[in-house]
């Protein structure tokens, strides 16, 4: 399978180069950045029961919030209370993990194809994909170099920045946030 992967890599490089320099390959990344999240988002959307979570995590919101006044408080009657709800709340919170990790189970191994041919792609001595307009020297080394104008970032570096950068944008569009 890595076989293929890297050949289809060298093919992608050989039949589209440009998509390995600047801007293009900022632009590349940032473009599968945003499909694999959006995928992984309607995977989330259609193989979980959302309004079950959202209803799983304002039940979470209301245990924290009697704990915590339980505790301020010392009030023993509370405190019971707290205590005899925890093994319920313990159960949702594994209940709504497992439910988040599912739709992750189904999409790994297209994920990591994605990525192996990425990482095919833009193989080199760590490959500058884009440039930040600022430099920032304590992320030398894997996740890029100082160049002139600013810091220059390696695929995977950017890929990140751009992931966690958009991934909550994301979320709150396709509506799979479930933070209260």
């Amino acid at each position: 399978m890595q076989d293929i992967l890297a050949d289809f890599a060298l093919w992608l490089s050989m039949n589209f180069p440009m998509f390995r320099t600047l801007p293009w390959s900022g632009v590349l990344i940032a473009v599968v950045s945003v499909i694999v999240s959006s995928i992984s988002n309607l995977g989330m959307k259609r193989f979980t029961d959302m309004r079950r979570l959202k209803r799983h995590q304002q039940e979470i919101k209301q245990y924290q919030k009697m704990q915590q006044e339980a505790q301020k408080s010392g009030n023993e009657k509370l405190l019971r209370k707290v205590r005899r709800r925890k093994a319920y709340i313990d159960r949702i919170q594994r209940d709504m993990f497992s439910a988040r990790c599912k739709p992750g189970l189904i999409f790994m191994i297209p994920f990591m194809a994605i990525f192996g041919i990425l990482s095919g792609f833009f193989s080199g001595d760590y490959l500058i994909v884009a440039i930040l307009p600022f430099d920032a020297f304590f992320l030398t080394g894997i996740a890029g170099t100082s160049v002139p104008g600013g810091f220059g970032m390696t695929y995977m570096a950017f890929y990140m920045l751009v992931g966690f950068g958009l991934s909550s944008i994301l979320q709150r569009i396709m509506g799979t946030q479930i933070m209260t």
